[in-house]
């Protein structure tokens, strides 16, 4: 029994091709929408599209890591131009146990 309920205030993607039905149910609750997008990716309701290369778990790794990395910098919490002490490896381990528990 579920005891409570909290709605997604933002909604990430690795891929709107893939992801559709996520996306149709965040448009009609109005959850923001941020997606790694390929040349062939569509784009209806995303409001944000990263341009990226999201074909291959590795690449996932690195997108989601400097994704990470670049809010960390906009929050002030690591200084741009400094390395950052989480690695890449850490993210594709994270990205593989959840990818596996969710399917």
């Amino acid at each position: 029994m579920q005891t409570s309920f909290s709605e997604p205030r933002l909604l990430i993607l690795t891929d709107p091709r893939n992801d559709h039905q996520p996306i149709m149910e965040a448009a009609l609750g109005n959850i923001p929408t941020i997606a790694f997008c390929d040349t062939d990716s569509p784009m209806r309701y995303v409001d944000i599209g990263i341009p990226a290369n999201n074909k291959g778990k590795h690449r996932l790794g690195v997108l989601f890591w400097l994704l990470a990395r670049m809010v960390q910098q906009m929050r002030g919490v690591i200084a741009p131009g400094h390395k950052w002490d989480s690695m890449v490896l850490t993210l594709l381990t994270v990205l593989f146990v959840v990818y596996y528990i969710s399917v």
